[in-house]
């Protein structure tokens, strides 16, 4: 008995010689057992010489304009060049610079249909609907595959796009600041007229300092922390290049610009300032997360004079090991980060301790420019403040300020009962916290009207060779895909 296949005659002569089987008269008594058998050998046989053949088919340009014009005998021609197991079959289309191939394997659609940016590919050619643009494709098998990944690609470019028009939603009036990653400016929201603080942050430098934990950290802290007395963020977007954070604009500039215009401060307005750190610090490590870069740079003024904490780019969530994360500014680092060991939110405290010491002296207890140097003066001598020589300040700052100062954590102020214990000290025996919170406290220091030649701190550019590798680096979708879920807005829409 012999069988006929009508999806290639090639394939009959092997079926009826590989498959004795066959060739013995059906079984009229099971008939169903019999066609079931034939078609599992048939698509075993099938099956089998399509993965041992594979199509590698190359059209030149000059017969791609061609292609809608070939004739029914030309196709004939092609067709006897190509295996026997692939039939072509003329068809006319209307459309012109298009054409299509078909073939005994069935197509492979995806679930997205009638979506833009689809993409087809036949007989070694990618063809994009949305343009006329086609290029060779290599080791093509014959079967013919459409690709419609069209969902992802349309929201990514709608994403993209949104993002690279998100400059032209602010108004960029002037540079406040200048940082480790870019420029901080003062910007104007064209929608709402309200005035942001804008941190554009260069992805090259991010990269070649190796800093993308860092920058996401500090996004993802901000998204999760409001509070009056920390900065807090209104949104964040990026584009190709950069990372744009937006903030609450503070007029009034930061702690270092005014220590080195007024040198030291009155005991009131060292008070005050404390009194605003000891409220966003006991906020903060509410959440269990330890600032760990407490600095005169990163506590900014508003137009009332009160103080706010900044900068969440090395906050870390408080664990009990965690010796090997030693970040920070020397200067203000406590000797137990210093000295790689174990520590708690007593660090921050310490911070705020070297802090009080620079507004009353105008100069840091420890001076060096490195770890190193920091580290051999502290391990040299306990720095300590004498009463006798500040008669201007009473003996409450001055305890206050040694008590934070303490080398060994578990002997520092707070380290027992934490952030209260500081709250609850001498100094601020008869502090109205309620007023302070409420913001009805007149501030004692109240800082000058905002001026825009207010010099920046500026930061050495030495590594301009390695931004520029890093630039090159950005159009790969890998080292973009670094910063996947930077974008984030607030309730309240700026753009």
């Amino acid at each position: 008995m012999q069988y006929k296949s009508y999806i290639d005659p090639f394939l009959n002569k092997q079926i009826n010689n590989q498959k004795p089987y066959l060739n013995r008269s059906p079984s009229f008594h099971n008939p169903i057992q019999n066609c079931i058998q034939y078609l599992a050998s048939l698509l075993a046989i099938l099956c089998k010489s399509i993965s041992e053949q594979k199509l590698k088919l190359s059209i030149d340009q000059e017969s791609q304009t061609k292609l809608n014009n070939i004739g029914q005998s030309q196709w004939e021609k092609i067709g006897s060049k190509l295996p026997k197991r692939v039939q072509l079959q003329y068809r006319e289309i209307i459309k012109p610079k298009q054409f299509e191939i078909n073939l005994s394997q069935p197509r492979i659609h995806s679930p997205n249909a009638n979506q833009r940016f689809n993409r087809s590919f036949y007989m070694g050619l990618q063809e994009i609907n949305s343009s006329s643009q086609k290029r060779p494709l290599l080791n093509l098998t014959s079967t013919v595959i459409m690709i419609q990944d069209s969902t992802q690609a349309t929201s990514e470019l709608q994403t993209q796009k949104i993002q690279q028009k998100f400059r032209y939603n602010f108004i960029f009036h002037y540079i406040i600041g200048l940082g480790g990653f870019g420029n901080v400016w003062k910007v104007e929201s064209k929608k709402t007229r309200m005035i942001y603080a804008m941190k554009e942050l260069k992805k090259t430098k991010i990269l070649a300092k190796k800093s993308v934990k860092s920058v996401m950290n500090e996004k993802q802290l901000l998204q999760k922390l409001k509070n009056p007395f920390i900065i807090n963020m209104v949104g964040s977007f990026q584009d190709r290049d950069h990372l744009y954070l937006i903030l609450d604009y503070l007029s009034g500039g930061d702690l270092r610009y005014h220590l080195l215009l007024n040198k030291t401060f009155r005991e009131e307005q060292i008070k005050f300032f404390v009194a605003c750190i000891i409220l966003g610090l006991e906020y903060i490590n509410s959440y269990q997360v330890i600032h760990r870069d407490l600095k005169p740079e990163n506590l900014v003024l508003d137009c009332k004079g009160y103080l706010k904490i900044t900068d969440f780019g090395i906050a870390r969530y408080y664990k009990s090991e965690n010796s090997n994360e030693t970040s920070g500014t020397p200067g203000y680092m406590a000797p137990e980060i210093i000295l790689k060991q174990n520590y708690n939110y007593c660090v921050d405290y310490y911070a705020i301790g070297v802090i009080c010491y620079e507004m009353i002296t105008g100069k840091r207890p420890y001076l060096g420019r490195t770890k190193k140097e920091i580290r051999d003066e502290m391990l040299g001598k306990q720095a300590q403040l004498n009463a006798k020589e500040y008669l201007q300040y009473s003996f409450n700052l001055i305890e206050f300020t040694n008590k934070l100062l303490v080398r060994k954590q578990q002997n520092r102020l707070g380290y027992q009962n934490g952030i209260k214990e500081l709250k609850n000290h001498k100094l601020f025996q008869s502090f109205q916290w309620e007023k302070l919170i409420n913001k009805t406290m007149i501030a004692p220091y109240q800082p000058k009207q905002e001026d825009r030649n207010r010099p920046c701190q500026k930061t050495s550019d030495s590594q301009q060779t390695i931004f520029n590798e890093q630039l090159k680096q950005l159009k790969f979708k890998e080292i973009q895909m670094l910063f996947d879920g930077y974008t984030y807005q607030t309730e309240d829409k700026i753009i």
